[in-house]
């Protein structure tokens, strides 16, 4: 299982990607903590587009293939009422503290949820698509 994603912002033509702990469901939806000051956090307040990939597989000398997914959408904070059902969600797959989740969605920690909504996918995958590796979908 992958738990780490980069996630690409922008402000005043200036990119920057970082790397993230996260979550999906099965709409395609990713999620994530972070605090409000960090500079992906700001960014996003003023221009919400983003881009994440995630590394699937990296070839190796016995499993000679790459699998990696792209997408690009939108990305916001998330609403607080929802942060429960994230954080179970987050540290089921994460195995994060439970102390830690339970700071968060009781408002005793800084870090607050993100929600990436896809509109763009694409999957690179030479092994399951050798003749084709690169599928796109346009969800929005």
């Amino acid at each position: 299982t992958v738990n780490v994603m980069q996630l690409a912002t922008c402000n005043n033509n200036q990119p920057w990607i970082c790397n993230l702990h996260y979550f999906s469901d099965d709409a395609l939806n990713i999620y994530w903590l972070s605090t409000p000051e960090r500079r992906h956090s700001k960014e996003l307040l003023t221009n919400p587009k983003a881009a994440i990939t995630i590394k699937v597989h990296e070839n190796t000398p016995d499993e000679d293939y790459v699998i990696g997914i792209s997408l690009e959408g939108l990305a916001e904070p998330f609403e607080e009422k929802e942060a429960a059902v994230l954080a179970k969600k987050y540290q089921a797959k994460l195995g994060t503290n439970e102390a830690f989740i339970e700071s968060v969605v009781e408002g005793q920690n800084p870090h607050v949820f993100y929600k990436f909504t896809p509109a763009n996918v694409v999957l690179f995958d030479n092994k399951d698509f050798p003749d084709d590796s690169r599928q796109e979908w346009r969800l929005r």
